[in-house]
């Protein structure tokens, strides 16, 4: 599941001993070793006696992004329900994170479909549990907040303001009829389902809250930036075979303002001394895209 990097260095050796210590696991922990890992944080593989073990240290610029006391209650909602890993300790505080390490695990692989089909329907499992938490994800105030905190760089974009007068006119679609609410990832990438044996867990919920659960969907094919063919595709795994022209309009609607909220997802990674500006792009042409689709 993950490739191991380069050496420790010095700092490194430190955060990981301080983030251990708070977790009350420094002692008896070993073998630890610097982890690939996704867009967001820091991940640190370990043993202990009883077996091995992941450490999640917030990257930068993440507090500006996630509320980490809203994720530690998602993970105490989920706790005993096998939806996700196994937490091992998590700080709602400062982020830190220990799970299980699920060795023989492999993450979602978007080019085979067996595999993409049952994740989707695990998605939709997942949703049909119907688990409700005390927050929720509004797409456009999440859109309000991020554009706060970048403000002087994004209007540097190209037609940014056009882009996103036509974004937010698709509040309409979006809001119109009836929607479900409840318990959503908000994040169901790729790399965010692990298939362990047959088992499928879902990942990494720092951004899970309330919400319509056709987000999930959008955020899933936004990631691995699908076209309209493919996108249609997994609505119909998800709806097995039977969504209408609403719900579809509706998935388009949420990829286009899910992309355009990533575009500053990027900013603000790019600012804190990351360097987000070839991802941000590439959701800056889905954003656009999509919202084309939705509005026909």
């Amino acid at each position: 599941m993950l490739e191991k990097k380069k050496q420790l260095n010095s700092e490194e050796k430190d955060l990981i001993n301080e983030a251990l210590q708070i977790a009350g696991i420094l002692e008896g922990s070993h073998n630890i070793q610097r982890a690939e890992a996704g867009m967001t944080n820091d991940m640190y593989l370990f043993e202990r006696e009883s077996g091995k073990y992941l450490l999640r240290i917030p990257g930068k610029g993440t507090e500006h992004l996630v509320n980490r006391q809203q994720e530690a209650k998602v993970y105490e909602l989920l706790k005993g329900k096998e939806i996700t890993e196994e937490v091992i300790y998590i700080n709602g505080k400062n982020g830190i994170k220990v799970t299980k390490f699920l060795e023989d695990s492999h993450v979602c692989n978007i080019k085979d479909w067996d595999e993409v089909e049952a994740c989707i329907k695990h998605l939709r499992q997942f949703h049909e549990m119907d688990l409700k938490i005390d927050h929720e994800f509004n797409i456009y105030k999440k859109i309000d907040e991020y554009e706060a905190k970048c403000k002087e760089e994004i209007n540097r974009i190209e037609d940014y303001q056009v882009v996103r007068k036509q974004i937010m006119n698709l509040r309409g679609i979006i809001e119109h009829g009836d929607k479900r609410y409840c318990l959503c990832h908000i994040d169901p990438i790729t790399d965010n389902f692990l298939i362990e044996n047959g088992n499928i867990y879902l990942i990494d919920w720092e951004y899970a809250a309330m919400c319509d659960p056709l987000i999930d969907i959008a955020m899933f094919c936004i990631y691995s930036e699908l076209n309209k063919e493919e996108t249609d595709r997994i609505i119909n795994i998800y709806f097995n075979g039977h969504s209408n022209q609403e719900e579809r309009r509706k998935v388009y609607a949420y990829m286009a303002a899910s992309a355009f909220l990533w575009v500053l997802w990027s900013e603000i990674k790019n600012i804190s001394g990351n360097n987000f500006e070839e991802y941000k792009m590439r959701q800056y042409e889905i954003a656009k895209e999509f919202c084309q689709y939705a509005n026909r």
